[in-house]
């Protein structure tokens, strides 16, 4: 496939380009965008980190430019004048800034004025949990780049865990499970607490060797603990931990094959766009999947584990294969205005094309996992070839495509000509420059572990003869390999 040019959203654009999702040329007083269309072009008035003459710092440069940009760029007059006493050390500040300025701007997929993670740099100021949690996300991102030491980041992660600890104290433990209670406190004590244990996973998909799933056993007991599957969130800052929670819960119960961790009657897995995706902070511009589409995927993993399981027992699965018809025509339904046709990537908003790569590869995870489809079949092969296409309008760095992974390495799985895997190869590569998060690597390794596989069971079983032996027992081994894996990225 075609290699595209990279380019980098624009974080400092006038407020017509952000809203339609356009690159602005930041030009002054109008840009060129709005002198073409004839629209009042405004910018933000907030807080800047950078000169408008300078660019916002790249993710993909040298040490040498990393440090000229640093001291380029100026923090704001009014936070210099008491940033002694908010920071105790320098490297501290430093970080803070860089979270601030660089990594909070990556982890949505749509960066804009109300990203609640930079919110997120504010609250920290006055809670130390949050704010151990994300000077540990800032030297970790600042370690991949060659901007800090491996001592540093080391320091702040066990500080981070023993800050998580203290707070976790907070958790009363009786006989079990069902006895545990919260000692009364702020609930903004609470609030920063489950949002830094959710903020885990941005920790995790620095480093190759980190672990996700305690993290989020520990967040599932605090949201249950705290009601928070069940009340709908007001604050920004809950609002932000829950969506996030439940998207990437979803995700690694994907990624594991097995069960989410939230319960059935989780808010979030009721289908509910006015509430969650048009309302702030956005669910779908916050993960690039629409609330309603994520209901979907709960709903594909879920029957995925119900067959599994009937099979297992050599139990009849009509009933479950109903209720599967019934799950993929309600998702045709919703996503009919999908063709899978790409056009030029400037006629189409990066969001969008994301969106529709989550939504080809909710049916590709129902092909495979559900109907139990082989990955050579023509179905699969015409999902797999719809993702490959609309993920290569994607550009490495547009912004959106920092929520690409998932969607990318389970597509890629299903890559079978020496082309198409040769293009997931390069897609991995630029992605994986650009991020410079670690786990990319070790899902490009699961990746060629999957094709390893499927292509010696197959060569060892002719399709033609044993179709459903050779496709099953492949099954079985990638099963056991994603569930033994400490794989997560999003």
């Amino acid at each position: 496939m075609p290699h595209r040019e990279r380019f980098t959203r624009s974080r400092t654009g006038c407020l017509q380009c952000r809203r339609k999702h356009e690159k602005c040329d930041e030009k002054t007083p109008v840009c060129s965008f709005c002198i073409t269309r004839g629209l009042s072009c405004q910018y933000p008035s907030g807080l800047r980190w950078v000169r408008r003459a300078q660019p916002t710092l790249s993710r993909h440069r040298s040490r040498r430019q990393a440090r000229e940009a640093d001291n380029a760029g100026e923090p704001s007059r009014s936070l210099s004048l008491f940033s002694s006493d908010l920071f105790q050390t320098n490297e501290e500040k430093i970080a803070w800034e860089y979270y601030m300025r660089l990594v909070s701007s990556n982890v949505p997929a749509m960066d804009g004025p109300d990203n609640p993670y930079r919110q997120l740099s504010w609250a920290a100021l006055s809670s130390p949990v949050l704010f151990d949690t994300i000077v540990c996300i800032a030297t970790e991102h600042m370690l991949n780049f060659g901007l800090g030491s491996v001592s540093t980041a080391a320091y702040c992660q066990q500080r981070m865990l023993r800050t998580i600890g203290q707070h976790l104290r907070l958790i009363e433990v009786g006989s079990g499970r069902e006895t545990r209670s919260v000692v009364p406190s702020g609930g903004c004590d609470h609030e920063a607490l489950v949002t830094a244990v959710v903020l885990q996973g941005v920790v995790v998909a620095q480093s190759e060797d980190g672990v996700l799933e305690p993290h989020m056993r520990c967040a599932s007991f605090l949201m249950q603990t705290l009601g928070y599957f069940h009340q709908i969130p007001h604050s920004t800052l809950t609002r932000t931990a829950v969506q996030r929670f439940a998207m990437v819960d979803v995700m690694l119960a994907i990624a594991r094959q097995r069960r989410p961790y939230a319960p059935g009657s989780f808010n979030l897995h009721q289908p509910d766009a006015a509430r969650w995706d048009r309302t702030e902070p956005s669910f779908h511009e916050m993960t690039g999947c629409p609330q309603p589409l994520m209901c979907f995927l709960v709903r594909i993993a879920h029957l995925a584990c119900d067959i599994e399981e009937r099979l297992e027992r050599d139990g009849s699965i009509a009933d479950l294969l109903a209720e599967a018809y019934r799950l993929e025509n309600d998702l045709r339904s919703w996503g009919a205005h999908y063709t899978g046709i790409t056009v030029a990537s400037n006629e189409r908003p990066p969001l969008d094309i994301l969106t529709e790569c989550f939504y080809w590869t909710s049916h590709l995870l129902l092909a495979r996992r559900v109907f139990k489809d082989p990955t050579r079949c023509h179905r699969v092969q015409h999902f797999a070839q719809t993702c490959f296409g609309l993920m290569d309008h994607l550009s490495t760095g547009c912004g959106p495509d920092s929520s690409l992974p998932q969607p990318f390495y389970l597509a890629a799985r299903e890559a079978v000509t020496s082309n198409d895997r040769a293009w997931v190869r390069q897609k991995h590569q630029s992605m994986t420059e650009y991020y410079r998060e670690q786990q990319r690597n070790m899902a490009m390794r699961l990746t060629e572990q999957v094709w390893e596989i499927t292509d010696r069971l197959e060569l060892n079983n002719p399709v033609e003869m044993h179709p459903g032996q050779a496709i099953s027992s492949a099954d079985r081994q990638i099963k056991s390999l994603d569930a033994g894996s400490c794989l997560f990225i999003f």
